[in-house]
């Protein structure tokens, strides 16, 4: 070989393994790069450009040991199969390269669904023209040539205009995210691979057919006087700046993610912490009354001030009287008044909340008012609805729970409170009530005593005197004075002790509470001729004294109702034994009454004897109810735990 040609073939060598490294170091470059976590869409394709680098990278290194197996004088012919192994790689790696750019448009452009087909089109009809090559092949022709521009054609031609297509929308999608410095990269890239295109696709071997007849490796030697190669190693070194300059995408992208999570993080912290305060000085005011209708205005007008989308909130509480949400109280922001469609829609989303138990969510279109409604719950029971209307987006609910529940638990306690006043002043008028009983009771023992039992004494004191003068003169009139004192004397006697018995029966003592019930019914049923009844179930045993007290007069007090407001015809007393109570159940069939209307009735008219029992009753623990309506009969059950 003489020198001129093997300078020549040195430098062909030395062209391919540059031209080989350059795509090598352009796929390990961009393999490296995939590995980052990126949001954006040009990740997605790189692993397929990073494939195609690599595998041609190996397929150019083929050709420089190609060469230099031709300087070896026992490796001077290559074999067919080893040709044919050849471009069968290079084509793998053409697919690589259509996946890129197909993988990358189908990302940018979502209405070119079309183009998932053209890589399979394709590679089937390459695939069949080398079909039909090797069943009909052309005499007198290299098959190895005609393979490997078909192979440049059919498939690395239209794969490297699809990925420079590819990398110019590319080019505009970083435009558009305010990335523009990279999309001048992509631009540089796409110019590239369009003079790949020509210079490593285009022209190439020669072939008996156009345009590699044409235009060819040896014809572009001849006109520019240096080999194609040269420039091709050229451009795949630029396609390799221009590629990887742009990677530098995922740095700012990165650094732009940082700064937004950062952003992120302040703007929750800052809401957090204003929710925070919303809560506590909310928490703090409601904590601050015990007034229901003070508390609900303070808790209103603080949720409106502070939070921000907030510009109107309603209380509903549920009325078991009429079974309906009804609105206790509305605040809204100033200069904001809702109209009769959004105060529809309010009411609506309360009533749904308060059906499900669950957060509901209305909105009004016409105002684009939303209204988000939670439910207040106080003691695992759904007493009401926080309504609250919003204009802009209100997505932490945590928050409106919170305050829900804190105002739930506020309502409560004003109730209780309510409770605990009412009962106090009831407790007054009650004291009132015992100590005028009491008078009233000491002046009809002093009267009785007095036009009674005193009239009786008196008689015998007097007729002891008139025995006294005359058992020694007449003793036959003595003997019958006496006679009549002592009948005098017996009826004084049985006079105190009726008297005695109506204050407190000995045989509750003696006996115990169910003699003392059976004689009770007894004596009532002789008194007023109703037909009464006393029925004993369970096992019978003594209970505590103040608690068989606190059950005698209960139904004391219940049979004297009977006989004095019922204008009944029959009546009953039951006493039950059971497990861990012991129950008092009092029955009539008379005329009834509005339990609610004599309980909550003015002071002149409020069945103050229902409130004696219910006072008793509290005293041990027990648990007091009275059933009653007009016109059929009233029943009054009382129940005390034997613990008491």
């Amino acid at each position: 070989m003489n020198e001129p040609i093997a300078s020549v073939e040195f430098t062909l060598i030395l062209i391919y393994f540059v031209y080989g490294l350059a795509h090598f170091v352009l796929g390990f470059a961009v393999a490296l790069e995939t590995g980052r976590t990126s949001q954006l869409r040009f990740s997605r394709a790189l692993p397929l450009l990073a494939a195609f680098g690599i595998t041609h990278g190996i397929n150019e290194w083929i050709e420089m040991f190609a060469l230099i197996a031709a300087q070896i004088p026992s490796m001077h012919s290559e074999p067919e199969w080893l040709e044919i192994l050849h471009i069968g790689w290079k084509a793998f790696s053409f697919f690589f390269l259509f996946g890129f750019g197909t993988q990358l448009m189908l990302q940018l452009t979502e209405r070119q669904r079309w183009l998932r087909n053209v890589p399979a089109l394709a590679i089937f009809l390459y695939l069949t023209v080398i079909l039909a090559m090797f069943l009909r092949a052309l005499p007198g022709l290299p098959n190895s040539a005609i393979l490997s521009m078909w192979t440049n054609y059919a498939l690395g031609v239209p794969a490297s205009i699809l990925a420079a297509l590819a990398l110019l929308a590319q080019r505009r999608a970083f435009v558009q995210e305010n990335l523009p410095q990279f999309g001048r990269d992509l631009v540089g890239a796409a110019l590239s691979v369009g003079w790949y295109c020509i210079l490593d696709q285009v022209i190439d071997v020669s072939a008996p057919f156009f345009p590699a007849n044409w235009i060819n490796a040896t014809t572009f030697w001849h006109s520019v006087g240096l080999p194609v190669e040269i420039f091709r190693t050229i451009v795949i070194i630029a396609l390799a700046f221009f590629i990887i300059r742009s990677l530098r995408v995922f740095e700012v992208e990165y650094a732009r993610r940082l700064e937004a999570a950062q952003q992120a993080r302040f703007q929750a912290q800052e809401e957090a912490r204003r929710e925070l305060a919303v809560m506590f000085e909310t928490c703090r005011l409601l904590g601050t009354s015990l007034e229901r209708d003070q508390l609900m205005s303070d808790f209103l007008n603080q949720i409106i001030s502070q939070l921000e989308p907030v510009v109107g909130a309603t209380v509903y509480l549920y009325d078991p009287a009429t079974a309906e949400l009804k609105i206790q109280m509305r605040r809204v922001r100033a200069g904001f008044e809702l109209t009769l469609p959004q105060k529809e829609c309010s009411r609506h989303a309360a009533r749904r909340a308060f059906e499900t138990g669950e957060i509901a969510y209305e909105y009004e279109a016409s105002s684009g008012l939303a209204f988000v409604s939670v439910p207040i719950v106080t003691q695992n029971k759904i007493v009401g609805v926080l309504c609250l209307a919003h204009q802009q987006a209100f997505s932490n609910y945590a928050v409106i729970q919170t305050l829900a529940r804190q105002l739930g638990i506020a309502l409560e306690n004003a109730q209780l409170y309510t409770e605990v006043q009412e009962k106090e002043k009831l407790r007054g008028q009650l004291l009132e009530r015992v100590i005028a009983a009491q008078e009233e009771e000491r002046k009809r023992i002093a009267r009785e005593l007095h036009d009674e039992t005193g009239q009786l004494l008196t008689a015998l004191a007097a007729g002891l005197g008139g025995v006294e003068q005359t058992i020694a003169q007449e003793p036959e009139r003595a003997r019958y004075q006496i006679a009549e004192l002592k009948n005098i004397a017996m009826h004084a006697i049985d006079s105190l002790r009726h008297f005695v018995a109506d204050l407190r029966p000995s045989v509750l003592d003696d006996l115990g509470l169910v003699a003392a019930l059976r004689w009770l019914t007894e004596q009532f049923a002789e008194r007023t001729q109703l037909s009464t009844e006393f029925h004993v179930t369970g096992k019978k045993c003594r209970l505590a004294s103040q608690v068989e007290t606190v059950l005698f007069r209960i139904a004391q007090e219940g049979l004297n109702n009977i006989g004095r407001h019922a204008r009944a015809t029959r009546a009953s007393v039951r006493l039950e034994f059971l497990d861990a109570q012991v129950r008092l159940v009092v029955e009539d069939d008379g005329c009834g009454f509005n339990v609610a209307e004599v309980l909550t009735a003015r002071p002149q008219r409020r069945a103050w004897g229902l409130l004696g029992i219910q006072e008793r009753v509290e005293l041990v623990n027990g648990k007091f109810q009275v059933d009653s309506a007009p016109g059929r009969g009233t029943r009054l059950v009382v129940e005390i735990p034997l613990a008491a």
